[in-house]
């Protein structure tokens, strides 16, 4: 059995678990498969897009982004998306890395709308034609959003818009505290002992970068999926930076995550979401979905440390299987019982 922990093993491992996301559309927050399912569900005109982007670059919680958006289908009745924000603050779930900028929602929605809302769709055009520069400061611009949350607002742009939204032309790596996870991502991946942990205070780490930049471009050059750029390949490495790390991530994590999300928000707002189940259906296969894997044990120190613990990968066939996937399989973890959401 192949120890995939080893560092001779990671770029193997890594390239493999690139591709399972990209075939299934489940990088984090699930966003490649769950916006276009939104878009096309509410028959979006771009600046109901553009709108979605925001929402979605706000909460970076498809869930929260779906109550918002339909309280307020349109941009110009913002007020009534933040009318609901502040009539619902407690159930409403923003993602960990945004949890800070939940209480500013109010104030950046209007911020945004006065400044960009009318002409948003076009401006999203405009910067794009213009190149990957233009791009960034566009959306770092927007009220209340840092490097992380523009990266990714940019992502769900180009989800929404399509290639007229550029991908990066750059890894950033030379930003040493914005760029730290997925440098040291690539630097896991390349094989440096302790790079999980490193920190921008790490002597001398930026006298690597153009040798991580090349390594990063030469693990991109070997994925054919229309998908694959440096916008999504950011994420992948930052979750396989965490497979390193207890209690943490691991193949399909984001899913799960997802699945968590939705069944707290049923139970909170006592309704259900057959748009985000069907869209799930639409793209992962049952074993991917909680919903339909009764014997998983889903988010849970299991899951999580399983690499760790035995250097097998969970739920990538072709890195050859794992006792967990096995386990699953036979129900030896028993019927999964799911937290009383509130």
């Amino acid at each position: 059995m192949t120890d995939w922990r080893l560092p001779e093993n990671k770029r193997k491992a890594f390239l493999a678990f690139y591709r399972f996301p990209l075939e299934h559309r489940s990088h984090p927050g699930c966003v490649y498969a769950l916006l276009p399912a939104i878009a096309e569900a509410f028959d979006m005109d771009d600046d109901q897009k553009a709108w979605l982007v925001w929402l979605n670059g706000n909460t970076q919680n498809v869930v929260t982004s779906l109550l918002l958006l339909e309280a307020a289908p349109h941009p110009h009745q913002w007020q009534l998306a933040v009318d609901y924000w502040n009539e619902n603050f407690k159930k409403l779930e923003w993602d960990t890395d945004r949890r800070h900028q939940k209480s500013k929602f109010g104030e950046a929605t209007e911020a945004w709308w006065d400044i960009y809302g009318p002409l948003a769709s076009h401006r999203w055009f405009e910067v794009g034609m213009m190149g990957w520069d233009a791009t960034w400061d566009y959306a770092f611009g927007q009220p209340y959003l840092g490097r992380l949350s523009a990266w990714s607002m940019i992502e769900y742009a180009r989800i929404l818009f399509g290639d007229i939204v550029p991908d990066s032309d750059t890894w950033m790596l030379e930003d040493k505290s914005g760029s730290k996870s997925h440098r040291n991502g690539i630097a896991v991946v390349e094989g440096w002992v302790g790079a999980t942990y490193w920190d921008e205070g790490v002597p001398d780490m930026l006298g690597i970068v153009d040798r991580l930049n090349d390594f990063a471009d030469q693990l991109l050059a070997e994925v054919d999926h229309p998908d694959a750029g440096r916008l999504s390949m950011e994420s992948a490495l930052c979750t396989f930076k965490s497979w390193h790390k207890p209690n943490r991530r691991y193949p399909n994590v984001y899913s799960d995550m997802m699945y968590n999300r939705i069944k707290k928000a049923e139970a909170r707002f006592g309704r259900t979401f057959d748009l985000l189940w069907d869209a799930r259906r639409a793209h992962l296969p049952p074993h991917l979905r909680l919903e339909d894997t009764p014997t998983d044990p889903g988010l849970c120190p299991t899951k999580q440390n399983w690499f760790l613990e035995t250097g097998e990968v969970i739920l990538i066939p072709e890195l050859g299987g794992s006792g967990f996937d096995e386990a699953v399989a036979v129900g030896a973890f028993g019927e999964r019982k799911d937290p009383k959401w509130s």
